[in-house]
């Protein structure tokens, strides 16, 4: 067969039934040639031949030719454009292709209405889908099996926009709600196989919110690749789920709601109960409602009459309050229903009636009861040991109601009423109260005073006094007067307080009294307890006299000290006798260096500077020792490194006694106050703060004085001076206030609290070679001998007399929250051990327990 497509005999009817129209115009625009269409309306019937071209068409289009035919022929490249022409059917569009050629611009021009009408119409409904998906939140999506990949985009407002957005199942299956997982995958599984079914509702979380999603298929195709492309629409049903469960709610609500609530026709149907109407009147949930008529149900109606009565209460104005009696028919005990009927007009045009109703039975029975305790407080009030006037400020303060008075108490409520003060008491006495009378209804403020009289028998009264101003809208403003006799209730309150401040005094006094004598017996025990074991343990017999002399200079300081406390007079009073005598100061500052050794912190060095040893002053010897054994336990505390150094020096008629130590040393806001009672310079240090205000105490009834001088960091020094006396044979007295504070710690000591003695002894046993034990009996020593001895740890048993153990050791630890605190007792179940450790025991320990299951409970927290 003849190939006609490359002969040129057939090249114009070819060209003629294919090719677009064909102009060729000047540079110019002006039409050169033209291969006119039959299908160009725009250009039938006109010569084109030497015509410029942009000039046929109208002036915006032809702007709009011009500038594109310019940009051809200065850029000698191809542009297309489709214009639209205004026709006699509307609007007409064809496309035009301009390149250069043959030193001129080739235009082919072609009709495409057609596309262009069927693109706008697309357009449009792209538009109104776009809408459409904003409004309803829907979206697109697909799933290809092979990639396992998820395919977003349209206006779900959730993950997805007008983009394609991919996502891994895996990935999306992670803002899934865990419970909807599973129903999401069975879902999609049985859609990649192919099975029809309904749509899925699954939820997400977003952007830390909740949402609701719907999503369904509507294509299923296999791949060549034999993958699975699921494709369908997704929705974003959060805010219809979220109105469904409001209305699910409210449903919910009124079927549980404490009101009866029911809905009825005109002809007395019922349409709805909730479950509180169903249960007063005997409704199981399974009667059928339509066959029931509200008059013939409940108590206060037996016709259809009377619920239209009930009825004509809303005729005209579609709601109404009422109150109905008896309203069951089963249980008389119900007086009464309070409620409001609405009337409400359905969908479908039909009137229906709605009823609220509570009820108000105990509210009658209440009000019954008010009336009678009305009349019962009318009663009492007339009898109230208490005057009590109410008096009308507009009305010339007269009396509106009284019962009576301090004054002229004969006088009847029936006398008073509407007489003033005037009519009943002497000039003067009547005036005051009148201007008090003033003075509160001018104000407003309110009076109130106490005052003491005499009775007409002489006898003291005491009386307390108000006047108040009370203003009710619509009512007179009153003046309300109450006068109560306190006489014996204030002559109690004195004796309590005076009773109070006596006991308080005393118990201060105890308490300073045990705190010292505690801290003076420890120090010379301590001595004497340390070179007991020192002279069983030396082999020189010079060691062990020195060290006899030692334990006896501080068995006679012990003596003395218990020789004070048996003086029960002294330790009532709270005070305790000097003694002056001859003081070798050397042998003295000896004595307390060797009682303080033992207390050094490591890494510290306790040194007495020595000075003249003949130097000796007449003064008492145990409070010089006890104001050095204050200081020097204070600088303990503060002293970590260094050495802490103590001596005195003669000068002039003076000793300056001093003690300086390395240690953290006093702020200066805080050197001024150190001297004062219960101040500490560190809080977080033991102590009660009464150690230097005692030695400032001693220091000035033996004549001295006593003063500080400290650096932050650098450390403190702490100096006292005494007055030099010569020695004399002679003995005087003085008294002083004793208050000291407990500083002695000894390392590995236990606090055993054990109020049975068989058990105490168990327990001693089986720890006394490696601890020292301290034992309390009660609650309360427990708390107070930790106070005093600062132990390592403590045992305790729960039940204790006074205070539990568990008590005791809530207030330890609000003093400690590191001291490890072992329970022992027989515990019986789960809950009393939660209560253990919740009152902050450490550890618990059942009874009984072995004695090597003691012996490492303690270890855990300390070695011996």
């Amino acid at each position: 067969m003849e190939k006609i497509l490359h002969d040129l005999h057939h090249c114009k009817e070819i060209l003629k039934l294919t090719s677009d129209t064909l102009l060729w115009l000047s540079k110019e625009g002006i039409c050169i040639d033209v291969l006119a269409q039959e299908d160009v309306w725009y250009l039938k019937g006109k010569n084109l031949t030497g015509t410029r071209l942009p000039d046929i068409f109208p002036d915006a289009l032809s702007a709009e030719f011009r500038r594109d035919l310019l940009h051809t022929v200065s850029s000698q490249t191809k542009v297309v454009r489709e214009y639209a022409l205004p026709s006699e059917t509307g609007t007409s569009h064809f496309r035009c292709i301009m390149q250069p050629y043959a030193n001129g611009i080739l235009c082919q021009l072609r009709d495409v209405t057609g596309c262009s009408t069927c693109q706008i119409e697309l357009d449009k409904a792209n538009r109104k889908l776009f809408a459409i998906e904003q409004t309803a939140l829907l979206g697109h999506w697909s799933y290809n099996s092979q990639e396992k990949a998820l395919y977003f985009s349209g206006n779900t407002g959730i993950m997805s926009t007008s983009e394609i957005r991919r996502m891994l199942l895996e990935t999306y299956l992670n803002f899934v709600i865990p419970e909807d997982r599973e129903s999401l995958i069975e879902w999609l599984e049985s859609k990649l196989k192919g099975r029809n079914g309904p749509s899925i509702d699954y939820r997400i979380l977003f952007n830390h919110q909740i949402h609701y999603v719907r999503i369904n298929s509507y294509l299923c195709e296999v791949l060549p690749d034999n993958s699975v492309f699921l494709e369908g629409y997704i929705q974003n049903i959060t805010d219809i789920q979220r109105r469904r469960n409001d209305i699910n709610t409210l449903t919910h609500a009124v079927n549980n709601a404490t009101e009866s609530i029911f809905a009825a026709r005109r002809d007395g149907t019922l349409i709805f109960t909730n479950r509180k109407f169903r249960k007063n009147h005997l409704i199981s949930d399974q009667t059928d409602l339509s066959g029931l008529k509200i008059y013939e149900i409940v108590g206060d109606m037996q016709s259809l009459e009377d619920w239209h009565q009930r009825m004509q209460l809303i005729e005209s104005t579609h709601s109404q309050v009422y109150t109905i009696q008896h309203p069951l028919l089963y249980n008389k005990d119900v007086l009464a229903f309070e409620g409001t009927i609405y009337k409400v007009t359905t969908d479908e045009g039909e009137e229906t009636f709605w009823s609220f109703t509570h009820d108000i039975s105990e509210r009658i029975r209440y009000e019954k009861k008010l009336k009678r305790l009305t009349r019962m407080f009318n009663h009492t009030i007339d009898h109230l040991p208490a005057s009590i006037v109410v008096k009308d400020v507009q009305n010339d303060f007269r009396y509106l109601y009284r019962n009576r008075e301090s004054y002229n108490r004969e006088v009847s409520m029936e006398d008073a009423i509407g007489k003033n003060d005037f009519d009943f008491y002497p000039p003067e006495i009547a005036r005051v109260k009148w201007q008090e009378d003033i003075e509160i209804a001018t104000t407003g403020k309110k009076k109130h005073w106490v005052v003491e009289e005499k009775d007409r028998e002489g006898n003291l009264v005491i009386l307390d006094k108000q006047k108040i101003k009370v203003e009710t809208e619509g009512l007179s403003p009153l003046i309300i007067s109450i006068e109560w006799d306190i006489t014996q209730l204030e002559l109690m309150k004195r004796e309590m307080k005076l009773s109070k401040e006596r006991a308080e005094h005393s118990d201060k006094l105890k308490s300073a009294f045990l705190a010292n004598m505690s801290h003076e017996i420890r120090t010379p025990l301590n001595a004497i307890v340390g070179f007991s074991r020192i002279i069983s343990e030396s082999d020189s017999k010079d060691e062990r006299l020195e060290y006899y002399k030692i334990v006896e200079a501080n068995n006679e300081r012990l003596l003395q000290l218990i020789n004070e406390i048996l003086d029960l007079s002294k330790i009532e009073s709270g005070i305790v006798e000097f003694t002056l005598a001859p003081v070798q100061l050397h042998t003295l500052c000896k004595e307390i260096h060797d009682a303080h050794i033992f207390r050094c912190p490591a890494g510290v060095n306790l040194i007495f500077e020595e000075s003249d040893p003949d130097i000796r002053i007449h003064s008492d010897k145990n409070r010089i020792f006890q104001v050095f054994s204050n200081l020097i336990g204070n600088a303990f505390k503060f002293t970590r490194e260094g050495s802490i150094r103590y001596g005195y020096r003669q000068e002039a008629d003076t000793i300056r006694f001093y003690v300086t130590d390395t240690g953290t040393g006093i702020s200066p806001e805080k050197v001024g106050k150190v001297f004062d009672r219960f101040v500490k310079a560190n809080h977080f240090v033991q102590g009660t703060g009464l150690g230097l205000s005692i030695c400032k105490t001693i220091v000035e009834k033996l004549e001295g004085s006593i003063s500080v001088t400290s650096e932050v960091g650098k450390g403190s020094t702490f100096t006292f001076t005494l007055p030099y006396y010569a020695p004399k044979e002679m003995i005087c007295r003085e008294q002083i206030d004793l208050h000291k504070e407990t500083t002695e710690e000894k390392p590995f000591k236990l606090l055993v609290a054990e109020e049975n003695d068989q058990d105490y002894e168990a327990i001693r046993a089986a720890l006394a070679d490696d601890y020292e034990i301290v034992r309390a009996t009660n609650g309360m020593q427990v708390v107070l001998t930790y106070e005093e001895t600062k132990p390592d740890l403590i045992l305790t048993t729960i039940h204790l007399p006074d205070l539990d153990g568990l008590s005791a050791t809530r207030v330890i630890r609000e003093l400690t929250t590191t001291l490890p605190i072992v329970a022992l007792d027989v515990f019986s179940d789960e809950t009393e051990e939660k209560e253990v450790y919740a009152a902050g025991c450490t550890e618990l320990l059942r009874k009984p327990f072995r004695k090597e299951d003691l012996q490492a409970t303690v270890r855990k927290y300390i070695e011996p």
